[in-house]
């Protein structure tokens, strides 16, 4: 981001989602500010206001934010979501114009929409032009030539899919019969993967890291090792060529250590890009699609804990403040440090045998539900257990839900239970 860019959305620091779309609609010059926006914090604010309802937002992204929404949006890990995408197709403006579609079709991956046509779109070509459909309700576009049958019951669909051909060809025959051919040359598979290939160097360069590197982020970090790095006179890793997604950081719940760096931390912006990498290499690490907001933001919540775990576990041993240490380490040594620590609950937790387990539901609920917890892929806690290891109820009964460790003394507690169970296990 440019200076001017940073001047231009400055006012906007530390803004939720929502506060962002009103912020955007509140401004002198709307679309300016979209158009400075990074389009993964742009897409957090099109799926906080629904994708249906963000179509105004749509209109005023550029092409290249608009492309990278859809790389957010349209994926389920490797595997397009089909019906995610005809809600993109669906969008119109107020007026119910087809200026928005016009405008979906030059940015969205044509290989996706071959996909569609492919799967719902029967085709047949002829050297002659015929006025006889070769099917029943099979339309031609170019007077006999082409005759284009859409399989599908779905009325939506039918018309959606319709509407789209219409369009294409009425704006570009050339990429008509490009679209409509394509499918005789390449698979289904074909073109998912490598519209998918293509899609991954793009979210790249946006700052989500490829798989190799997100499991190197999530790596074991010991005391020891920390301790070590504080002493160093090399400098911490510095993240650079990203910006910030300040809904992905200020959205989430964030836990006291953490929120004390936040305010304390010299650089600010660059605090906010370490976090936005982070985060984006534990949604690739733990397999959270990033049209899912709520597990988005509830894996915020749990590296954020983790990088408190961190912060509490090092400058216990160390006495320095928290920005004096984030200065030596960074955010991603500190996250590597609190998540060794939870990833030995994980390893305590699924060590156990199963055998049993539904017995303890009945008899011991908190311990059931602490172990069901503790086995996650990223280890939380029952909503119902402080961090001291005392039970909270409500009106007699266990509340249910999870939420995401964030101090060693929840650590410690979790652990002592773990031990009970081991305990109860043993003595059958």
């Amino acid at each position: 981001m440019n200076s001017g860019d940073s001047k231009a959305v400055a006012h906007f620091r530390g803004h939720s989602c929502r506060d962002l779309y009103k912020a955007i609609f509140e401004a002198d010059a709307p679309e300016q500010i979209v158009r400075q926006l990074p389009p993964q914090a742009l897409f957090m604010v099109v799926k906080n206001a629904g994708l249906a309802s963000a179509a105004e937002l749509i209109s005023m992204a550029s092409l290249e934010q608009c492309r990278l929404l859809t790389d957010f949006d349209l994926w389920q890990g490797d595997v397009l979501n089909e019906e995610v995408l005809w809600e993109w197709l669906s969008l119109t403006d107020e007026t119910e114009s087809l200026e928005l579609l016009q405008k979906i079709v030059k940015f969205m991956d044509l290989k996706l929409l071959a996909i569609l046509i492919g799967k719902y779109v029967e085709v047949k070509v002829f050297e002659e032009p015929t006025e006889q459909p070769p099917a029943a309700g099979s339309h031609t576009p170019d007077k006999g030539f082409t005759w284009i049958g859409i399989k599908t019951e779905d009325a939506d669909k039918h018309f959606l899919l319709a509407r789209l051909l219409a369009l294409i060809f009425e704006s570009s025959a050339e990429l008509f019969y490009q679209l409509i051919s394509i499918m005789s040359v390449a698979t289904t598979s074909m073109l998912e993967e490598e519209s998918y290939q293509e899609r991954m160097k793009r979210m790249a360069a946006e700052g989500v890291p490829e798989p190799e590197v997100a499991a190197l982020m999530h790596a074991p970090l010991s005391l020891a090792e920390a301790r070590s790095d504080l002493s160093s006179t090399a400098k911490k890793h510095v993240v650079e060529d990203i910006r910030g997604i300040e809904p992905l950081i200020y959205e989430a719940r964030t836990s006291r250590l953490f929120a004390d760096l936040v305010r304390d931390v010299a650089d600010r912006e660059e605090l906010e890009m370490e976090f936005t990498y982070l985060m984006n290499g534990a949604v690739v690490r733990f397999g959270v699609d990033f049209s899912n907001q709520d597990l988005v933001l509830d894996l915020a919540e749990k590296v954020k804990g983790a990088i408190n775990i961190g912060l509490e576990k090092i400058t216990n041993d160390c006495k320095l403040s928290v920005a004096e240490v984030h200065s030596k380490l960074g955010l991603g040594k500190l996250y590597r440090l609190g998540l060794t620590e939870l990833m030995a609950i994980r390893t305590k937790a699924r060590k156990m045998p199963l055998d049993g387990v539904g017995a303890l539901n009945d008899s011991d609920p908190v311990l059931f539900s602490t172990l069901a917890c503790a086995r996650e892929a990223f280890p939380e806690m029952p909503i119902f257990l402080r961090n001291d290891g005392t039970v909270e109820q409500e009106g007699g009964s266990l509340p249910a839900g999870h939420r995401s460790f964030d101090t060693m003394q929840g650590v410690a507690s979790v652990h002592s239970l773990l031990d009970k169970i081991a305990s109860f296990q043993t003595a059958k």
